[in-house]
C-alpha cells in the first residue's frame, strides 16, 4: 500500500510541474458588435486616438484644431448624451465630463446555444438472458450501462459534464469462473471563445473473479493528461485528491466602440476525486466522485493609445461534481446490480464587460460591451438510479 501511495505522490509531483503553465489559444475571428457604426478596424501600433476620435453628434463638427467655447462644449456633450442615451458623470480623475455608453449586448452574452442533453439507459431485455421458466437466465456476458452528457452556454462561454456507469456480468464456463466488473467515469468540460476543452476526467474500474482478477484501478486526468492513479483492492477508499491549477487561456478581439479590444480569458480552478468500494470474487462495487471547477479571469490589451481600457466583472464557468456508482453482487444463483448517477452543478454565473475610454477634446467617453451576463445554472439531483437482478444459468 505504501508503495502505491508513494508512486501516486511521485506521479502527482511530476505532472504538477508539467502543468505549471496553462496552454494558450487564440480565436482569430474578431467579434464586431455593431458593424454599421463601429466596423472592424486595424490601426498601426500605438496609434493615438485620444483627441483624434470624433464625437457622433451633429450639433457641431469635430475639429481637433478648433477651440470650443463653454456653451459650445455644453451643446456637444448634451447632444452626444441625448443621441446615445448615455448618462453624463463627472470624471474624478481629471474633472472632465464623462459619457458612459453601453453598446448592444452581444446575443451570446445571455443566450444558450447548445444541443439538448443525450442519455443512454440500460436495455430491458439484454441479449445475454434467455427464458427460464419464472425468470431469465444469464447465458453470456451482459452489460448494463448508463451515460449522460449535458452542455450549457454557447461558443463564447460554455460548460458541461459527462457521467458514465456500467457493470458487466460474465457467466462461468468449463474453464473459467464467473466474473463481475464495474466501471464509473465523470468528466467536466469548459468552453471559452470557441475553444472547448475537457477540463477534468476521473475513471475507476474493478473486476472480481475467483482465481482471476480481484482488483482495479482509478485515474484522474486534467486537460486530457493523467495526473494521478492508484490500484484498488479489497475494501478501498482512496485519499481525496484536491488540486488547484490553471487549465487554459484564450484570446479574442472584440470591437468596443472604435477600438479593437483583445480580451484574454484564463480558466483557473481545480480538480477533485475520491474513490471507494469493494472488490472480491463475488462483488465488484465502485463509486468514483469526480469534480472540477473553473472561473474565468479576464484581462485586456489594445495596440492604440487611449485614456484607459479593461475588463470588469467575474464569471464562474462551472463547479460540478458527479458521483457515478456501479455495483454487481453475484452470489451462487443471483446477480444483483445497481447503477446510480448523482450530480451537483453550478455553472455560468456572473458578468464580464469590456470597456474602452477615449478623450474627445473636452470630455471623456467610455464604450461598454457586455461579453457575458449569466444568472447561474444549478443542478442538484440524482440523474439515474436503477437496480435489478440476473439469474445464473442452471439455478
Amino acid at each position: 500500500m505504501m508503495k502505491a501511495v508513494s508512486k501516486a505522490l511521485a506521479l502527482l509531483a511530476l505532472t504538477a510541474s508539467t502543468f505549471a503553465s496553462a496552454q494558450d489559444y487564440q480565436d482569430t475571428t474578431p467579434y464586431v458588435v455593431d458593424s454599421a457604426k463601429y466596423p472592424y478596424t486595424l490601426y498601426p501600433s500605438n496609434t493615438q486616438l485620444d483627441d483624434k476620435t470624433p464625437w457622433e453628434t451633429q450639433v457641431l463638427p469635430f475639429n481637433p484644431s478648433s477651440t470650443y467655447t463653454p456653451p459650445e462644449q455644453d451643446a456637444v456633450v448634451q447632444g452626444e448624451s441625448q443621441m446615445l442615451n448615455a448618462p453624463v458623470y463627472l470624471d474624478m480623475n481629471d474633472g472632465m465630463r464623462h459619457l458612459q455608453y453601453g453598446q448592444k449586448t452581444i446575443p451570446e452574452a445571455t443566450t444558450q446555444n447548445v444541443p439538448p442533453p443525450t442519455e443512454t439507459v440500460p436495455t430491458q431485455d439484454p441479449s445475454g438472458l434467455r427464458s427460464a421458466g419464472l425468470g431469465a437466465a444469464l447465458t453470456g456476458p451482459i452489460t448494463k450501462s448508463y451515460q449522460r452528457t449535458e452542455l450549457f452556454g454557447n461558443n463564447i462561454f460554455g460548460a458541461g459534464y459527462n457521467v458514465s456507469a456500467a457493470i458487466t456480468a460474465t457467466p462461468a464456463t468449463s474453464t473459467t469462473e464467473k466474473k463481475q466488473e464495474a466501471f464509473t467515469e465523470g468528466r467536466v468540460h469548459g468552453t471559452a471563445f470557441n475553444i472547448p476543452k475537457e477540463l477534468v476526467r476521473g475513471r475507476a474500474t474493478v473486476c472480481g473473479q475467483q482465481g482471476g482478477c480481484n482488483s482495479g484501478s482509478a485515474a484522474l486526468y486534467a486537460m486530457s493528461s493523467m495526473i494521478w492513479s492508484t490500484n484498488l483492492t479489497g475494501n478501498f477508499a482512496t485519499t481525496p485528491i484536491n488540486w488547484s491549477r490553471s487549465f487554459f487561456s484564450v484570446s479574442k478581439t472584440f470591437m468596443v466602440g472604435p477600438v479593437p479590444l483583445t480580451v484574454k480569458a484564463s480558466l483557473t480552478g481545480g480538480v477533485t476525486m475520491r474513490v471507494n468500494g469493494q472488490v472480491n470474487p463475488l462483488l465488484a462495487a465502485v463509486t468514483g466522485t469526480v469534480g472540477g471547477f473553473a472561473n474565468v479571469v479576464a484581462s485586456a490589451a489594445v495596440n492604440v493609445a487611449i485614456a484607459s481600457f479593461g475588463v470588469t466583472g467575474s464569471l464562474q464557468l462551472i463547479n460540478a461534481s458527479v458521483a457515478p456508482q456501479a455495483s454487481l453482487d453475484w452470489g451462487l444463483c443471483m446477480a444483483s446490480w445497481q447503477l446510480k448517477a448523482p450530480l451537483n452543478l453550478n455553472a455560468l454565473s456572473g458578468t464580464l464587460t469590456g470597456f474602452v475610454k477615449i478623450k474627445l477634446l473636452f470630455f471623456n467617453k467610455t464604450w461598454n460591451v457586455i461579453i457575458a451576463n449569466w444568472s447561474g445554472i444549478v443542478r442538484n439531483l440524482v440523474l439515474y438510479n436503477a437496480s435489478g437482478t440476473l439469474s445464473a444459468s442452471g439455478c
